[in-house]
């Protein structure tokens, strides 16, 4: 082979790097970070929607040398499955609603508490402040998961097949709800008869009658087309829903610190927007449930429910139950 040869063809092939250098950034093309994201939602819900603004926001920011893969509708599993896959280092970041609070920090149960709200603002005002950094923690040091960010992804009413007007009428309602302590304790209080359902699989429960109601924010409702198995929107407004944004705490700081800044703030953007959406969103699906949808607005008398559900805190976590109630409630915002 002659030398004039090797020269060409050493010529040629470092032409052939530099370019691959200059489209894809240094070394992008050979170590680049692919992450998995689950969650149990419908990919065009606001949940949905907020998580590939995410992935989106983290393959900018670091120029593509991190990639989010996307996995929607329950495909890894419930948010149990999750949490455990997250601790377990076998899945990367999922988006979970508050009720990780029942499976990983017992002791903040409460803040999932139905009917403990004053509004949206009080429960992010809650999560983002002191006693969000203290669940935060407790996650964070027992089960090796981090924290991107807590948002607001609208309240949560109750749909059923029959409508329903006052307290009384609950007793014996064959309801779905989430597998969480706080939750069936509350709603245990007023007499419905409690069903758990994994969440992809209650618009079949709901069509066949296995459960009559279920209780979850319009645009939830409105994604997974329960509008077309329940006939009544009924407005209790019973609980803001917040949700988390978590990372495999070892596989965040496994990265550099560029990208692991990126993900941060990709994490802190995204959830600021879901935020700041939800309010919107929570409007324009309830007119559109109640135009398009076909269903029907029922306006609930609630008097009375602090009488029912007074002594849950107590009863679950006594006197540190009935304290973090008191902090919850005397939150400012």
């Amino acid at each position: 082979m002659s030398d004039s040869f090797v020269k060409s063809f050493v010529k040629k092939v470092t032409m052939v790097c530099a370019l691959m250098a200059m489209v894809f950034g240094p070394s992008s093309a050979f170590a680049a970070t692919k992450l998995k994201l689950a969650h149990q939602f419908a990919p065009d819900s606001l949940a949905g929607q907020s998580v590939n603004r995410f992935a989106e926001t983290v393959a900018k920011k670091t120029d593509g040398r991190v990639t989010v893969q996307v996995l929607p509708g329950g495909a890894m599993g419930d948010e149990r499955a999750n949490l455990q896959q997250l601790s377990s280092g076998s899945l990367d970041i999922a988006l979970v609603g508050d009720l990780v609070t029942s499976y990983m920090a017992r002791d903040y149960m409460l803040m999932s508490m139905p009917f403990v709200y004053d509004s949206p603002k009080h429960a992010l005002a809650v999560f983002r402040g002191d006693l969000g950094k203290e669940l935060n923690k407790v996650v964070h040091d027992n089960n090796g998961i981090t924290v991107l960010g807590w948002q607001y992804v609208g309240t949560r009413e109750l749909t059923a097949n029959k409508p329903i007007k006052t307290l009384a009428e609950l007793k014996g309602l064959k309801m779905r709800l989430a597998n969480a302590e706080i939750l069936v304790k509350t709603w245990g209080k007023t007499g419905v008869n409690i069903l758990n359902i994994n969440f992809n699989e209650l618009y079949l429960a709901l069509q066949t009658g296995t459960v009559e109601a279920q209780e979850n924010p319009p645009n939830f409702i409105r994604a997974n087309k329960f509008n077309e198995v329940q006939k009544y929107l009924i407005a209790t407004e019973h609980l803001p829903q917040m949700q988390c944004l978590f990372m495999n705490s070892e596989r965040l700081e496994g990265l550099d610190e560029a990208d692991r800044k990126a993900i941060v703030e990709a994490g802190e953007e995204s959830v600021a927007w879901t935020s700041d959406t939800a309010a919107a969103i929570q409007k324009s699906d309830t007119e559109w449930l109640l135009s398009e949808g076909k269903m029907t607005l029922v306006n609930i008398d609630m008097n009375g429910i602090q009488d029912i559900i007074k002594g849950v805190p107590s009863e679950l976590q006594g006197e540190n139950g009935v304290k973090l109630y008191q902090r919850i409630r005397q939150t400012k915002y």
